[in-house]
């Protein structure tokens, strides 16, 4: 789930800004935890070990189906490679460096039972204590820029991400947001605020968009064809995404969603997210509606240079993977849907199945309108 309030579901790249006191925990002389937040499906515990040192700690909640698993050693070998090439691209000097800078890849490691109980978890080392889904909206002018930067960060690397094809010799395995989804369209989820979204959604769709959500996720959950498959995040987005206070480079968490399909799926999640917000920041839905003014088209533009390797995505989406809008429209879905099994009823939860429905019905079309 995204590092935000659970209240409801909710120009060119500036240069490195100075550091936001909002990601700037105050001194400590040994291991402290700073931060910590989660839902009934996980539990994130931030702390900080000193010398711009913190380690973000994931954790199953109650309702977590599954274990979490690392990549297969191959996919490993292919991540470190994606990452060491993205460093590779950010270290030259002058003012063209940034250019070809991206996010670093975390991978995530099994937490020590120590750290995480009985349930088992996985640890991150980064260089900040918040995401960019607390910066962004934060209304701190620093935290967005450096917000806006990080995302084109992300763009980059998951382009680099999907330079890799899915050679492994191996299954690709679940797309485990689409298996949630899935798993709600045909009720197999039965749980209580969860069935209660589905009878909702169902009817706020109707038949024939209630048929198109379902076979638009059946189509994104089969392997692309031959040779199309590409290696993914699985599941990117601004919660996973940690700025550097410095300002010198961001940092994707990684590991426990990693798989293979259509690089459209990456880029839409992130896309649909960015589209949420603004719909509800528009239509003063959750926290997104009662927080401050925040220029979300710039971040996606951002996030769309990086990805299409432009100075300005203003320009265009015909270079986009095909399909990108349906991915953002069910990450849209996935999101809801979370939000009700997870963290539980909201009465914004109507008015988001209304704004799932307008989506599907433009075919997708308004989480490309930037």
């Amino acid at each position: 789930m995204a590092d935000r309030p659970q209240a409801a579901p909710v120009p060119p790249v500036p240069e490195a800004p100075a550091v936001p006191a909002a990601v700037r925990p105050a001194g400590a002389a040994g291991s402290v935890t700073v931060r910590e937040y989660g839902t009934r499906y996980l539990r994130i515990s931030v702390r900080y070990h000193g010398d711009a040192r913190f380690s973000w700690l994931r954790v199953p909640g109650p309702a977590h189906d599954r274990p979490q698993t690392a990549p297969s050693p191959a996919a490993g070998v292919a991540l470190r490679r994606v990452d060491a090439a993205v460093a590779d691209a950010g270290s030259g000097a002058g003012p063209g460096a940034d250019a070809g800078r991206g996010a670093r890849l975390a991978l995530g490691e099994r937490a020590a039972a120590s750290e995480s109980g009985e349930r088992g978890g996985v640890v991150y080392r980064v260089p900040g204590a918040v995401s960019v889904a607390r910066l962004l909206p934060s209304g701190d002018d620093t935290a967005y820029r450096l917000s806006v930067r990080a995302l084109a960060d992300l763009g980059r690397t998951l382009r680099q991400l999907h330079d890799v094809p899915w050679e492994f010799g191996e299954p690709v395995p679940p797309h485990h947001g689409l298996g949630r989804l899935l798993a709600w369209i045909s009720g197999a989820a039965p749980d209580g605020d969860g069935a209660r979204l589905r009878a909702l959604a169902h009817d706020r769709l109707g038949a024939r968009l209630w048929t198109r959500l379902t076979d638009w996720a059946v189509a994104a959950q089969e392997p692309p064809g031959r040779g199309g498959a590409v290696l993914l995040h699985g599941a990117p987005s601004t919660g996973w995404l940690v700025p550097s206070p410095a300002g010198d480079h961001s940092v994707l968490l990684t590991g426990e969603e990693v798989t293979g399909g259509d690089p459209a799926l990456d880029l839409g999640w992130v896309l649909g997210e960015l589209h949420e917000l603004r719909s509800a920041a528009a239509r003063g839905l959750g926290a997104a509606g009662q927080g401050p003014p925040v220029d979300y088209p710039a971040a996606a533009r951002a996030l769309l240079a990086g990805y299409l390797r432009k100075e300005d995505a203003a320009a265009t989406t015909e270079a986009l993977p095909p399909g990108t809008a349906r991915a953002a429209t069910l990450r849209l879905a996935v999101h809801m849907r979370d939000f009700a099994s997870f963290v539980g009823w909201h009465e914004d939860l109507r008015r988001y199945a209304d704004l799932l429905a307008e989506t599907l019905d433009a075919d997708g079309a308004p989480t490309l309108r930037w």
